[in-house]
């Protein structure tokens, strides 16, 4: 048998499946920093009581995969009534890793339990369908879990089935909506854990996002800091929407290129004057093609272009403009929204509170970030991308 649709999968409902898929899933969790552009994923082999003989997550692209870890973690004999539970189904291709349907028969695992199909069309239930064929009872995990599986990994799914990174907007304001407090001595708007917070966001992504308004006001670096950092495999490329090649060659960005690679995205008729500068300073440009009929807007040309590179979620931290710009072109699939406890002066650069953006993040209740709120809101939840649940 050489594939499973998912509709042939049963469900299964055993409350201690879904104890131990929750826990595969913290696992999965983990490998945030490092997997990327690989999905996360967390396994567990445990016997039908409920006792976990073995864990394992996909530590970072290159390293073994969960069902590997986890199978190496016992490496003695699969007891008969032991079941492994995975975030996302066993693959049976050959990467940079064997597969792992392969290691699984090998090894005499009775029951396998996953949670989400592969977002590959080119992989989606091989894995499933060789462990079948080998006698291996293989069932999905109840359906909430499996779209909480989904979601962990949107950035993967919306690359294959949507040629596109997954876009959360991220931005901080004030209670009144604006984005900048209108105090030179007040350079933050949020506090120490929301900043925090933000590094673990741009860990978690193959790319971090800006306007040129934000680059000329702020000169931000886009890096990842703090002990986070530690963990990644590779830095996030830092991408500068700049339509008109505005970005000084002085600025933090340029300034750092050659460490932490930075693409800037034009106009088809940008001025090529500052291109040399900046390509020989180590920026790559990424001019728009001349225009077509139906050819794709600046930002969903750039998404296109990043999904090329495996870059999978995107991290948008821009000002108003921007955001409002991608709201519009429908491009935002979440939102992380920090509120801090004070309102600034009209006058400073914001969005109105009823936005449809700020809005949708408002309407969310907002979650303890220090003395700030983190309001999350889903706009395109995976589990609703055209095939993330194969045979629904």
């Amino acid at each position: 048998m050489d594939a499973l649709g998912a509709s042939a999968i049963p469900r299964s409902a055993r409350p201690m499946d879904r104890d131990l898929l929750e826990r595969a899933l913290e696992l999965a969790e983990l490998g945030r920093p490092g997997a990327r552009p690989n999905p996360v994923v967390g396994a567990v082999l445990a016997r039908a009581d409920g006792s976990i003989l073995a864990t394992g997550h996909h530590v970072r692209r290159g390293a073994e995969h969960a069902e590997r870890a986890c199978l190496a973690d016992h490496p003695g004999e699969i007891p008969a009534d032991a079941t492994l539970y995975v975030t996302l189904e066993p693959c049976s291709h050959h990467g940079r890793q064997p597969p792992c349907s392969d290691l699984i028969i090998a090894r005499g695992v009775p029951r396998v339990v996953f949670a989400s199909c592969d977002a590959n069309p080119d992989t989606c239930g091989r894995g499933p369908g060789q462990l079948a064929g080998a006698g291996i009872v293989v069932e999905r995990g109840p359906a909430d879990l499996e779209r909480r599986a989904l979601q962990q990994n949107a950035g993967f799914h919306s690359a294959h089935l949507r040629g596109r990174p997954y876009v959360t907007a991220k931005w901080a304001m004030t209670r009144n909506g604006r984005f900048a407090t209108g105090d030179p001595q007040r350079r933050w708007i949020t506090g120490d854990a929301s900043r925090e917070f933000v590094h673990y966001l741009r860990a978690g992504s193959g790319a971090i996002a800006c306007g040129i308004g934000t680059v000329l006001a702020d000169d931000p670096l886009l890096t990842v800091r703090g002990p986070i950092a530690d963990r990644m495999a590779v830095p996030p490329l830092r991408v500068v929407f700049d339509r008109r090649l505005e970005l000084p060659v002085a600025s933090n960005l340029v300034r750092t290129a050659a460490e932490v690679p930075v693409i800037v995205a034009c106009d088809h008729d940008a001025p090529t004057a500052h291109e040399l500068v900046l390509l020989e300073a180590g920026v790559e440009v990424f001019r728009l093609p001349p225009p077509e009929p139906g050819a794709p807007c600046l930002l969903a040309a750039t998404l296109r272009m990043l999904a090329d590179r495996e870059v999978q979620d995107l991290l948008l931290e821009s000002g108003p403009r921007l955001l409002a710009a991608f709201h519009d072109a429908e491009l935002i699939d979440s939102i992380a929204a920090f509120v801090a406890p004070f309102e600034a002066p009209a006058t400073e650069p914001g969005l109105a509170l009823d936005h449809p953006l700020v809005a949708r993040a408002l309407a969310v209740p907002g979650e303890p970030s220090g003395e700030d709120e983190l309001h999350v809101a889903l706009v395109h939840p995976a589990w609703n991308f055209p095939g993330a649940v194969p045979g629904k």
